[in-house]
């Protein structure tokens, strides 16, 4: 009978504990994440070699020029888009820079530019017939948005609001670009889509997680490339690519409007990230971001931005502010030799130009890190419930470390993710205007201010997050080859990435500039004028 007693207890227990992780794993269930769609059928012809071409007469030539030719008509927007189209459908399987190709809607609308040419109907279409690519993160309507993720099936059902403003420029968009899984890395792989390679070197990456934006224009598939950043993602595909590429002010392009796969969440917080473009020479930049800047905002998100007119001063009424290795605190962020070698040849360059240069930096890397990590994941967490953001912050915890060594910078990110309260949120967002209050002071004396954008030059292709081998074979953190990006994604000031030229074993090494909020006339005015004293885009081989 006592046996009986405790057999009929025990099987309560056990019940009771099947219950109990039913209802847990039901409840499991229903906060994580959920599929949309179904699996993207790509076209795999656009990832084996096609057919050669006879004519590349077209391919690699300024978005400027072929507008002039276009224009002027030398040449129609059909013969240049079938040239681009035919081009990529030969070779993109070397790079796998584009993930999806929009033949006949570009061919039709090149047509329709053709039409616009021949009335003259061109008021306002600064990009009329001109080929470019748009980031698979943008929607562009039937093309896949999935982040390089499985769960996401989705295609988009419209154009972006920035897409659609491209479009009213008159730019034909070729199709999108390949991107890494959940945008969330500094190389371009994932779960749907090909790998990515950098041009240059195809054992190398060209960057993320608008690599396969940067590879498609370095490889002369596209003009121009809409791009993203939130920590890089512009800077660094267009520093290891040989490219122009612009991170404009926070705020100043709709990024809102027509993003990602998830179509149901609404949200409230935004910082860190900008649209911009990506090109091969400034006036190509300019042409692009002159469009990107009079898009259309998200009044949720954004309000009217008055830009800040260029300066007609001669180089050498520039002073500018440089640096190297930024200490800070214990640490620094190093720096390879190709690096120094450029940003000396710069400085040399300039000095004899007659700018004047002062090796400063505001001593507020740690501040400025520290923000970056709290905003990204204070987004990150904003309704998520508990658990979801326990997950959030264990794989986030791959960015934590640096020489075994905890990097405490990134507890403000663990803090975030703790208290995901608004007021929280709010305290972030003085923080940050904190900091950009104190790069307001600097920028009144001096114009830039000019530093690195890597370590060094694109990276082999490695897994993701895992420790980077260097050419004399010493390894290192993965997120230590990439620190002077994300601080400049909490303050939101607008960035220039300078191509420099090659290294001796012929991989493009990059600088950026940074200014004052809402000086993206200027920086590009800035770039044309030190046009001759650097490198700039060098074909790949």
């Amino acid at each position: 009978m006592k046996k009986k007693k405790i057999f009929k207890l025990l099987l309560r227990v056990f019940l009771s504990i099947v219950v109990l992780i039913a209802i847990g794993g039901a409840y499991v269930y229903s906060i994580m994440p959920k599929s949309i769609g179904s699996p993207i059928k790509l076209d795999q012809s656009l990832f084996r070699p096609g057919n050669e071409i006879k004519s590349t007469r077209f391919i690699g030539k300024p978005a400027i020029e072929l507008a002039r030719l276009i224009r002027s008509h030398q040449a129609t927007s059909y013969d240049i888009v079938k040239e681009h189209l035919d081009y990529i459908r030969a070779n993109n399987y070397k790079y796998n820079a584009f993930i999806f190709l929009r033949d006949t809607e570009a061919l039709a609308d090149a047509k329709r530019a053709d039409e616009f040419i021949s009335k003259g109907d061109t008021l306002n279409k600064p990009l009329l017939g001109i080929p470019i690519s748009i980031k698979e993160m943008f929607w562009v309507k039937g093309s896949p948005s999935t982040m390089n993720a499985k769960m996401y099936g989705f295609i988009a059902p419209e154009d972006a609001t920035v897409v659609k403003h491209l479009k009213k420029a008159g730019a034909i968009i070729l199709g999108t670009t390949n991107v890494p899984y959940m945008l969330q890395d500094y190389q371009t792989q994932g779960e749907v889509y090909p790998t990515a390679n950098n041009p240059y070197d195809t054992s190398r990456t060209p960057g993320g997680s608008t690599g396969g934006g940067a590879a498609a224009v370095s490889s002369g598939f596209s003009t121009l490339e809409l791009g993203s950043d939130m920590g890089g993602s512009i800077r660094i595909p267009a520093a290891f690519c040989g490219l122009y590429g612009m991170k404009p002010s926070f705020g100043t392009v709709n990024i809102t409007e027509g993003i990602g796969a998830d179509t149901a969440t609404r949200f409230t917080r935004m910082a860190c990230a900008s649209a911009g473009p990506l090109a091969r020479n400034p006036q190509d930049l300019d042409l692009m971001w002159q469009v990107l800047k009079t898009t259309p905002i998200d009044k949720n998100f954004q309000k009217p931005c008055k830009y800040l007119p260029v300066d007609p001063k001669p180089l050498n009424g520039y002073k500018i502010a440089y640096m190297g290795e930024w200490k800070h605190g214990n640490h620094k962020a190093e720096i390879g030799d190709d690096v120094k070698n450029v940003l000396i040849r710069l400085r040399d360059s300039l000095s004899q130009h007659g700018v004047t240069l002062n090796n400063t930096a505001p001593d507020l890397y740690d501040e400025m890190e520290k923000n970056f990590f709290g905003s990204f994941c204070s987004m990150m967490a904003e309704g998520q419930p508990w658990l979801i953001r326990k997950f959030i912050g264990m794989d986030l915890k791959k960015w934590s470390v640096t020489d075994n060594v905890p990097n405490n910078n990134f507890q403000a990110g663990l803090d975030a993710l703790k208290d995901a309260s608004d007021a929280k949120w709010q305290h972030l967002v003085k923080e940050r205007n904190s900091l950009i209050s104190w790069w307001d002071e600097f920028f009144k004396e001096y114009d830039f201010f000019v530093c690195p954008v890597t370590y060094g030059p694109a990276i082999k292709k490695c897994p993701s997050f895992s420790e980077i081998t260097l050419e004399d074979g010493t390894k290192m953190p993965y997120f230590h080859y990439f620190q002077y990006t994300i601080i400049f994604n909490a303050t939101g000031h607008p960035c220039l990435t300078i191509p420099m030229g090659l290294n001796k074993p012929g991989l493009p090494i990059a600088l950026q500039i940074v200014g004052p909020y809402y000086s993206e006339d200027r920086l590009i005015h800035f770039a044309k004028l030190i046009q001759p004293l650097v490198g700039g885009y060098i074909q790949p081989k």
